[in-house]
């Protein structure tokens, strides 16, 4: 399946996608879709992925991923446990152009705005996630009420938004194959030094032109990324891990010495590696 663009299974006259993803890792190619995309995950660890921000997932959390936001989902491996994750696709236009504009409707537009930005709810999560694995026993008719119900319940709950632009989005075949790679190289080697010239390579780019392709499509620096990814593993460590020290922890996340790991998870985090990791005890 090529990276981009990622098509939703569906018969022609299907408009809203029910979809239950029960594998030991969830579809981890960057990919975007026109779909929006509520995800409640019942099982499983791992990363969100974004263009421009990674979010560690763990059972329980629920997902709301915009129209075209580039974005892959990277599973921890968790043995012979399965991830298992249920998904609602649907677009803006699904049930008619101007559908949402009703008037009797506009309570749930702020959905859309929030939207276009993904977000994660902060609450009733469980309660929101049961609701949503339920429509899988439901008929096409109760699932579609059943969203309007989910969308008026989204918008009043606090979120966390997820993307800084509603606006970043992979227009070719060729960025995305190239983004891919850099992303494989990252999510395999974070653990080492990833020098520049490296990763320029692998994108047939020079340094300065790899630099400025990065930028344009992360709003952000490939080093900036890359601490980004390797405190973002060090927190699901610091909460998952009783074995390991916070210096082994800052090791096996890539840091070369743990004034600089300690440094860079508080500049992201605004605590200390211990004060997040007693926060979970």
């Amino acid at each position: 399946m090529k990276v981009l663009p990622f098509v939703i299974p569906k018969s022609p006259l299907e408009n809203l996608v029910f979809q239950v993803d029960e594998e030991i890792r969830f579809y981890d190619k960057l990919h975007q879709h026109e779909e929006i995309q509520i995800s409640y995950i019942e099982r499983g660890t791992g990363k969100l992925v974004f263009m421009d921000g990674i979010h560690p997932y763990s059972s329980n959390d629920l997902f709301v991923i915009g129209s075209t936001i580039p974005h892959l989902f990277k599973s921890e491996d968790s043995g012979k446990t399965p991830s298992k994750m249920y998904t609602l696709f649907f677009t803006k236009d699904s049930f008619g152009e101007n559908f949402f504009r009703l008037l009797e409707l506009q309570d749930i537009r702020m959905f859309f705005e929030k939207a276009q930005y993904g977000f994660r709810v902060l609450e009733e999560q469980n309660e929101l996630g049961q609701f949503i694995k339920g429509m899988e026993s439901k008929n096409r008719f109760d699932r579609f009420l059943g969203l309007l119900q989910l969308q008026s319940k989204l918008c009043g709950l606090p979120s966390q938004t997820l993307s800084l632009s509603a606006t970043t989005k992979v227009r070719s075949l060729d960025e995305g194959e190239r983004l891919q790679r850099i992303f494989d190289l990252v999510i395999q080697n974070f653990h080492r030094p990833i020098p520049l010239e490296e990763v320029a390579s692998i994108s047939h780019m020079t340094k300065n032109s790899f630099c400025r392709f990065f930028k344009k499509h992360t709003n952000k620096s490939f080093m900036d990324f890359l601490i980004e990814y390797r405190v973002s593993h060090a927190c699901q460590q610091l909460v998952l891990s009783n074995t390991l020290s916070i210096g082994e922890i800052a090791e096996a996340c890539g840091f070369q010495n743990q004034s600089n790991f300690n440094r860079q998870f508080k500049a992201q985090k605004g605590v200390s590696p211990s004060s997040y990791k007693k926060s979970f005890e």
